[in-house]
């Protein structure tokens, strides 16, 4: 894809999430949602990804938390996006407990390398946003999440052994693990 097509789509991309996500706000903040996945798309250029990868990465919240189609992306942003988009979306049909191990299994197998990486930056952006309310915060920071401290130290716990495989290949994951260790501190 030319650098034009590129930008364009980059920027149609953005349009379309933060149309979508307005009014949303993140978890315990007044923060605008759309600093969510700008950041993603932040991190996914970081590590080099091509540009329908980073749309994706703009866009990987729509599906879930908006009243976007599958339909739609596709006709906006063509089939490769909708599926990466698609692959990174959890069933809010489902418990959370069963959509956060169905997370953690889609990591350790054998789907998209692009897939991952967008859940990998995903999960990434969100414990950033975690670790600096933590130390803002403390243990306060746990009474925003219904399922409470443990619950989350699970989930990104198991996030992180299921990115370890791919620490050499992205360095993301590196900083994930850094900050578990930070958030969550080993029991002593």
């Amino acid at each position: 894809m030319e650098k034009t097509q590129e930008g364009l789509l980059l920027h149609r991309a953005y349009s379309f999430a933060a149309l979508y996500h307005e009014g949303q706000k993140r978890k315990g903040s007044q923060v605008p949602y759309i600093a969510h996945p700008a950041e993603v798309a932040q991190i996914l250029a970081g590590e080099g990804a091509a540009a329908e990868v980073i749309c994706a990465g703009l866009l990987h919240d729509t599906l879930e938390d908006t009243s976007a189609t599958p339909q739609q992306l596709e006709e906006i942003f063509g089939p490769v996006v909708r599926q990466l988009v698609e692959g990174c979306s959890e069933d809010k049909n489902l418990s959370w407990e069963e959509r956060k191990e169905h997370t953690v299994q889609m990591l350790k197998s054998e789907i998209s390398m692009d897939v991952k990486l967008i859940t990998c930056a995903d999960k990434l952006s969100n414990l950033r946003s975690i670790c600096l309310d933590y130390r803002e915060l403390g243990d306060a920071l746990w009474s925003r999440f219904r399922r409470g401290k443990e619950k989350q130290r699970w989930y990104y716990r198991a996030l992180g052994e299921a990115m370890a495989p791919l620490e050499s290949r992205w360095k993301l994951v590196g900083e994930y693990r850094q900050l578990v260790r930070e958030v969550f501190p080993e029991e002593k």
